[in-house]
């Protein structure tokens, strides 16, 4: 099975288990309103029947002259019985002494169960209050009354019981519930459930197949290495729900995710390169050195002063180079680890500009260079670490070194504006492609420029930047090819 075809399955099965839920509360809210219906409209029959007919029992016992004379009248109880149990089968009366124990009835003998009934409906409907009593065709049924006394209230022997709705009227009533109103009703009922489940089986579907596409989404960009984006019909963003919410933070995560992959591909393409190129820097001063040295240990003793004096000399400078090359690594690396803090003095950048300029001015005369320092005679103090900022300085300086040639020139500038200074290192040198100045201050980075001379792994701008950061400062370059290049950071000025 395919992974597409799983997902579905999976999006079936939500759909089914949420069409499942829908159509059980469907049916239970069906079943909850009919029996809500039933019971209440059953209370309301009762109650509106026995408030109707709540002085039936007491015009019985006036108007079949049921009590003579202060005495119960047998023979027209008796007929009353028979009258009743042929004219209207909607009532049954019943004759109670005054325990409740049944003495005598209008219903057939062979449905009559019970040999008394309970007196509390009977004392509380003589309180006024509407209450269902006991048939005496059943054991558990109640159903709505009226009683009276017999002969008198004031002399009572008994009680004339009138069940009202009586086993004929219940059977009347059962076939009516078969009658066309009652067929309608349960029709209109069905309908608008069906109704009412049909919308939310077409809701359910709309908002499943949105979590689908989404989770298809997800998948072919889980199987596509998190490097192209999934199809935008399957990402759904325009809705401002949960699933739009969704939709719109995966979005931001894939592409998020996708410069990721791409800046971490370009980072492990320039580390490989940094190491083939630190790995060359290595090797060749090594080799220099060691052939040098070889050659001065076999043939020092017929070399002349002269050579020996070259020999090592040159052995001096690759050493010097390794040197630096191995603290610039190690300098990255605790950078990288927030190991450096500045350790901040207040000193004259005045003096230490100049100071740092004169270390360059015999290296400028070599490749004669002409090297300018433009800065006001004033004393600028600032606070700041004067070993980084000499090394960012120094740096920087070295760097235009090895993008001019003879006839050109650099320039280092001070300039106060008006809480800090404005350090300025200027060449008129070769300059900088333009696809190169966003990547110049990475480590692993090193422009292709055939004017580049001297052999460097490129660490040495990303330094300066790391140094100047640390300051709370921050470097900026602009070059024009066959111009020159300037660097320039802003220092406050202390107090």
């Amino acid at each position: 099975m395919s992974n597409r075809a799983i997902f579905s399955s999976l999006y079936a099965s939500l759909y089914v288990r949420m069409a499942s839920i829908l159509v059980l509360i469907i049916l239970t809210m069906g079943f909850v309103y009919g029996f809500i219906t039933y019971s209440v409209t059953y209370d309301y029959l009762q109650e509106t029947t026995q408030q109707f007919n709540r002085e039936l029992a007491k015009k019985l016992v006036g108007e079949r002259e049921i009590v003579v004379d202060g005495r119960i009248n047998r023979n027209a109880l008796k007929q009353t019985f028979h009258d009743y149990m042929t004219v209207n089968p909607n009532i049954e009366i019943y004759l109670l002494d005054l325990t409740g124990k049944i003495l005598s009835y209008s219903a057939d003998p062979g449905k009559v169960k019970r040999d008394s009934v309970s007196l509390e409906p009977i004392e509380s409907f003589f309180q006024g209050k509407l209450v269902p009593g006991d048939d005496p065709r059943s054991f558990t049924m109640k159903k709505a009354f009226s009683v009276t006394y017999v002969p008198t209230e004031n002399e009572p022997e008994g009680y004339l019981y009138v069940v009202l709705r009586g086993e004929e009227y219940d059977q009347v009533n059962q076939a009516l519930q078969n009658n066309f109103v009652i067929q309608y009703s349960l029709i209109s009922l069905l309908i608008s459930l069906s109704i009412g489940l049909l919308l939310g089986l077409l809701l359910f579907y709309t908002i499943t197949r949105r979590v689908r596409n989404l989770s298809i989404a997800m998948h072919d960009f889980t199987e596509n290495g998190f490097s192209a984006y999934p199809a935008p019909s399957l990402v759904d963003k325009q809705y401002n729900d949960e699933i739009g919410y969704l939709a719109r933070s995966f979005d931001v995560m894939a592409e998020h995710t996708i410069a990721q992959l791409s800046k971490l591909e370009e980072q492990d393409k320039l580390r490989r390169e940094l190491v083939a190129n630190v790995s060359h820097d290595l090797r060749t001063p090594l080799a220099s050195m060691l052939g040098y040295l070889e050659t001065l240990t076999l043939k020092g003793d017929t070399l002349d002063a002269q050579s020996r004096d070259e020999y090592l000399k040159i052995v001096s400078q690759h050493g010097k180079r390794l040197s630096r090359l191995i603290d610039d690594l190690f300098d990255l690396a605790k950078f990288d680890a927030r190991e450096v803090t500045p350790k901040n003095e207040i000193f004259s950048f005045s003096e230490f500009i100049f100071d740092v300029v004169q270390k360059f001015q015999n290296r400028a005369e070599l490749n004669e260079i002409k090297l300018q320092l433009d800065c006001p005679k004033e004393a600028l103090l600032v606070n700041a670490d004067i070993a980084l900022i000499e090394r960012a300085l120094d740096n920087l300086m070295s760097n235009a070194f090895n993008h001019t040639t003879p006839g050109d020139a650099i320039t280092i500038s001070i300039q106060k504006q008006g809480a800090e200074i404005m350090v300025q290192v200027r060449d008129t040198g070769c300059g900088i492609n333009e696809n190169d100045l966003s990547k110049i201050f990475d480590r692993f980075y090193q422009a292709e420029n055939k004017h580049r001379k001297g052999k460097h792994a490129g660490l040495g701008l990303a330094i300066v930047k790391q140094i100047v950061a640390l300051h709370g400062c921050e470097l900026k370059v602009v070059s024009k090819v066959g111009e020159g290049t300037q660097f320039c950071f802003n220092m406050p000025l202390n107090g």
